[in-house]
């Protein structure tokens, strides 16, 4: 009876070990993938109308608010982030980068910022804060190569 203890309870702790990892760490880490996974996708699907800077969809620039608060809110679902960054294992940005990142983000996210602006100067300065989104977070934002 005794030789089978050792092996049931090393076995649970293992088990234990497993789930602590999959579910604490792993699966945060996948939904904040997801996060960035969609905010790629909705600044290359609405590209042209952000750059331009005419868009007067208001649900596309909610969209970009909502995906800005999720980013820098997932982050706080990850335990060990500062560590689990220096791992470089995950892909995971800096914390600042990803407060710099979401910053820009509410910058897209408000049409019409800058009424007065004329249009060349309005897509120069949003596709720099597209290209600067990208090199915070390791996403694509435009079709463009550098």
């Amino acid at each position: 009876m005794e030789s089978l203890t050792q092996p049931i309870v090393a076995g649970v702790i293992v088990f234990a070990l497993s789930q602590y990892f999959l579910k604490l760490i792993l699966e945060p880490i996948i939904q904040f993938r997801k996060i960035l996974s969609d905010i790629s996708h909705t600044l290359l699907l609405h590209q042209e109308k952000i750059v331009s800077g005419k868009s007067d969809e208001l649900e596309m620039h909610n969209k970009i608010a909502e995906l800005s608060a999720q980013l820098r809110s997932s982050v706080y679902l990850i335990p060990f982030y500062t560590f689990l960054f220096k791992l470089k294992i995950f892909g995971l940005p800096k914390r600042e980068n990803i407060l710099f990142a979401c910053r820009k983000l509410n910058s897209l996210s408000y049409p019409l910022q800058y009424p007065n602006e004329k249009p060349p100067d309005t897509e120069k300065r949003i596709l720099k804060t597209l290209k600067e989104i990208s090199k915070l977070l390791p996403i694509e934002t435009t079709y463009m190569l550098d």
